[in-house]
């Protein structure tokens, strides 16, 4: 997932939760769905959704040492003198603490 890489590059930690409106286009034992019944479950995700963060952020522990927030601690090879300081700039928001 292409989200997944990018937040690790910018050291923030990620996770996905997909929850399905329905599965009737591949489940051959399953009937057609309404456009009416898509929205009816996917307010339900909605609230469900809801619900599991609310959970999950009520357990969560920032934790500064987690991998995520140091995932570009050995990965900038370039000498730091010779990165141009407009770059360092730029770039100080996500890699300012390796400079």
């Amino acid at each position: 997932i292409q989200e997944a890489k990018l937040a690790r590059e910018a050291g923030i930690c990620y996770a996905t939760l997909a929850l399905s409106t329905d599965y009737d286009c591949w489940h051959v034992s399953e009937e057609d769905v309404t456009t009416a019944k898509i929205l009816e479950v996917l307010q339900q995700n909605v609230n469900n959704a809801q619900k599991i963060l609310e959970k999950v952020v009520s357990l969560w522990e920032l934790k500064e040492d987690c991998r995520c927030h140091h995932s570009l601690k050995n990965a900038i090879i370039t000498d730091r003198d010779k990165i141009p300081p407009v770059v360092k700039e730029r770039l100080d928001l996500i890699i300012g603490k390796y400079l």
